[in-house]
């Protein structure tokens, strides 16, 4: 698709091409990113490609695209540092339970100004906008750099946006050179300068699988149960004490979840493996190594193995800071807001300058009908092209 092509195209044409892509996080995002570093390439960025294997032996690839001004074009003070960015991801979540009644998740289709399909609005429909606002802007008004980066497994722990942090030389760029960035996260274009993050252990306890009639064999979930009742209290706890809870946020608690699996699940087999993950999203302000502690020694009095997976931090940026106040009056909005889900922000924050405005609503997104209104859309493009305008023009 040529540069001339993707300007014609509306948002909602080149958002349907990218839902049809199967880009599920369990599987490769592979073809959906040449389609989008085709696009980006087309309109004059130079591309950087990360690719890498998941824990499965999956293919994934990141990009980090940066598109400089035209040649001698400078603004009045130079183009050493500056520019805008816009940040999204390609994988979607699972379609077990996909139900429109009329349309299949990967067949996206136009109904009473909704455009229906996954990933529609998480988030490859604000994706498409922001490409076609770009399409908008001739490389020669450009005084400073434009950069897109559009990241892998967002929706299964961010591992994409870890590797452009820790990989990327453009993103290094980007951070060097003090860059502002919107990702492009559902927000029914609300500026959002907060969200929660994420801490999850594993307790486990192990036994002897053998079958129930031989009497041979150790039930793990007999060490497992006992535990579960304190760290119900704790929970509790979490739920109702203020020093555990951040106003800013609603719901305002840590959102503690639990779940319980067992290996194997089958009634005439003795339990081998009974484990609990525990789930966490932390805020800023509320310190939650006492929390920590507690399920420590809960696990250390049952004898459970500790299995910690990696945290997502929170993120907040300063909600008078310049960038911010430029987004408010682009969208015309009054005042900044927070949000309890997570985005890549947790593992690109060291690219300070970021707030987070996209298309549609998170009510919307992981559903068995995503969808997202096509007026959404448009205004996303309008909104995005006014801030790419904003700080490379």
């Amino acid at each position: 698709m040529c540069e001339e092509t993707i300007r014609q195209k509306s948002a909602k044409e080149l958002a349907a091409e990218l839902v049809r892509f199967d880009s599920v996080s369990s599987k490769s995002n592979s073809e959906v990113t040449q389609t989008v570093s085709g696009w980006l390439d087309q309109l004059g960025f130079q591309i950087e490609w990360l690719e890498y294997k998941d824990s499965q032996g999956t293919t994934k690839v990141s990009i980090v695209a940066k598109r400089e001004p035209k040649a001698g074009v400078k603004g009045p003070e130079g183009n050493a540092t500056g520019g805008g960015a816009y940040l999204a991801h390609t994988d979607v979540v699972p379609v077990d339970d996909w139900d429109t009644g009329f349309s299949g998740p990967f067949e996206p289709i136009e109904r009473e100004g909704r455009l229906y399909g996954r990933g529609s609005c998480d988030m490859k429909g604000s994706l498409a906008c922001a490409i076609q606002a770009v399409s908008r802007i001739d490389r020669n008004q450009q005084i400073k750099p434009l950069y897109f980066v559009v990241t892998a497994d967002e929706e299964i722990g961010m591992e994409g946006a870890y590797r452009v942090d820790k990989q990327s030389k453009l993103f290094q760029e980007m951070i060097d050179s003090r860059v502002t960035g919107i990702i492009g996260e559902p927000t029914e274009m609300k500026v959002v300068v907060a969200h929660k993050g994420t801490w999850e252990v594993v307790l486990r306890a192990n036994g002897t699988s053998a079958h129930t009639s031989t009497g041979a064999g150790r039930n793990a979930n007999y060490q497992l149960i006992p535990a579960l009742a304190p760290l119900l209290a704790l929970r509790e706890r979490t739920e109702t004490s203020p020093e555990f809870q951040n106003k800013d946020f609603d719901p305002p608690t840590l959102s503690w979840n639990m779940v319980i699996r067992n290996e194997p699940l089958a009634l005439n087999v003795t339990t081998a493996i009974a484990e609990v993950p525990i789930f966490l999203r932390t805020m800023p302000g509320v310190d939650v190594a006492p929390i920590m502690d507690e399920i420590r020694r809960v696990q250390q009095a049952h004898g459970l193995e500790w299995i910690e997976k990696r945290s997502n931090p929170f993120w907040r940026v300063e909600p008078k800071s310049a960038w911010v106040e430029d987004m408010l009056k682009i969208t015309g909005t009054e005042k900044p807001h927070s949000v309890c889900y997570g985005t890549d922000a947790s593992q690109l924050q060291r690219l300070e300058r970021l707030v987070i405005c996209g298309p549609g609503s998170i009510d919307q997104a992981h559903r068995k009908d995503e969808w997202v209104a096509i007026e959404q859309l448009e205004r996303a493009v309008h909104v995005f092209e006014q801030a790419f305008r904003k700080w490379a023009c």
